[in-house]
């Protein structure tokens, strides 16, 4: 393949394969030594170590060029959907919130944005990227892909291809302070703040806080961690164990404090009083589901958007509907709903809408017909959405096997991280599974940009 136009991400990943092959001998004693050392950090989820592999998804400039406008355009859009709920009353009920949800996310944070920190949770092959979840209440991931990276990255014996194809960070937990930080600042801070990382004590993602208040303290930001029921609210003030708190970083979960609200009361009256910025704040929950995306493909709601951010949506948002209002599907047909469901089986996945951790996710055709029927079933009697099914792609990484390189197939999802609108990295999760997640044993490998496009690379 000629030219200066462009490598495509196949050439890359297999260039790597290409190195890692000549390296051979290296890179067999290099994987369990990068395993060991990672396993020294923070890179747990509880007490386990995520699995990781000794490669990295490498972006082209045009694949990042694609991402950055993507990023920024649905922030835009997860933005203006969300003013809907407030503006437009007869909109209120796609969002299907609670009485009690309402009245929390009925709170002004001080400050625009209804969703600062979103995680795009997709599928790329090439150019292709489809986006089947966004994760917009409390995204994990920025500090441990950068553990990971920064590992990689500097492992001796593939200096020379990360030197060759000039590989670099991607920063993405300086994009999460920054972008708190802005908050902080619409919000009307004046003081440097102190920060808070919230969420409850035994949480598993709990090694990523560390993280984060570590590196939070080395930009010169005190830093605690705490969980929603330590903090209490005095004079105006939230405190955790004296600790005074001016900018909340809000990992735990929206319908988790909703149902232990009594526990969290002096977080949420400080909330109320703006005597604290929290980010994400709590009216984010408004794009957390998964039915948000039944009216971002619904072209009946395009009117709502610019004609920019309508094609952007089409190009990258597989058809969704929410099933307890799906009536009108692919060009307004109308059909009996289960009819359609088992029909069209192979080419549909249904799951929880405000499930999280790939819980309840079912995909039609890997499916048994009598289970399919019984997820049907379920599915009906709660809030579910049902969605085009889009292909998992499938990458190959090294794996040692008796003092050889062997390649083990993986299917990936690409996980996009946006904060304030602007793309700050990714990461790809793999697994055997087609469901990928951390929680339910998947890997987690960084992406990384090349920023040069190779004179030639064969084919």
């Amino acid at each position: 393949m000629g030219g200066s136009t462009g490598v495509s991400i196949i050439n890359l990943d297999h260039a790597f394969d290409e190195f890692v092959k000549a390296h051979e001998p290296e890179i067999v004693k290099a994987i369990p030594r990068f395993t060991e050392r990672l396993g020294k950090t923070q890179f747990r989820y509880g007490r386990f170590a995520i699995p990781t592999f000794y490669k990295a998804l490498f972006l082209t400039r045009k694949q990042i060029h694609m991402l950055k406008r993507v990023a920024s355009t649905l922030s835009q859009v997860l933005n203006t959907a969300t003013r809907l709920y407030f503006e437009e009353g007869h909109m209120a009920h796609h969002y299907r919130i609670s009485p009690e949800a309402a009245e929390l996310i009925r709170i002004d944070p001080g400050y625009s944005q209804n969703v600062v920190l979103t995680r795009f949770d997709g599928l790329l092959q090439g150019e292709s990227l489809k986006l089947v979840e966004l994760n917009c209440d409390s995204p994990a991931g920025a500090a441990y892909t950068d553990q990971a990276e920064s590992l990689f990255l500097s492992e001796e014996p593939i200096k020379p291809f990360v030197d060759e194809y000039h590989l670099h960070k991607s920063e993405r937990v300086q994009g999460l302070l920054d972008a708190l930080l802005a908050a902080y600042e619409e919000f009307g801070g004046y003081e440097i703040p102190n920060i808070a990382l919230v969420d409850w004590r035994h949480v598993r993602t709990k090694p990523e806080l560390e993280f984060l208040k570590v590196f939070f303290e080395s930009r010169g930001y005190k830093t605690t961690i705490a969980d929603p029921r330590e903090l209490k609210y005095k004079s105006g003030r939230l405190y955790h164990k004296g600790f005074r708190i001016h900018l909340l970083y809000r990992r735990v979960l929206f319908d988790e404090l909703l149902e232990r609200l009594d526990e969290v009361e002096d977080m949420i009256k400080a909330y109320r009083d703006r005597a604290i910025c929290m980010v994400n704040p709590l009216r984010s929950r408004l794009a957390s589901t998964k039915a948000l995306l039944s009216i971002l493909t619904n072209p009946q709601f395009d009117h709502y958007f610019t004609e920019n951010e309508n094609k952007i949506k089409r190009e990258h948002i597989p058809w969704t509907r929410r099933l307890l209002d799906a009536e009108d599907f692919y060009g307004k047909k109308k059909i009996y709903l289960i009819d359609f469901l088992k029909d069209e089986k192979d080419t549909l996945v249904l799951k929880p809408a405000s499930g999280t951790g790939g819980k309840g996710v079912t995909i039609g055709k890997e499916t048994r017909d009598q289970d399919w029927n019984a997820t049907i079933d379920k599915a009906l009697k709660g809030d579910w959405v049902v969605q085009e099914y889009v292909d998992i792609p499938i990458m190959t990484v090294p794996v040692p096997i008796n003092d050889k390189i062997d390649s083990a197939y993986k299917k990936y999802n690409f996980n996009i991280l946006v904060s304030a609108g602007k793309y700050s990295g990714g990461f790809v999760r793999l697994s055997e599974e087609s469901v990928i997640n951390v929680a339910r044993g998947g890997g987690l490998i960084p992406s990384l940009e090349s920023e040069m496009v190779p004179e030639r690379f064969g084919a």
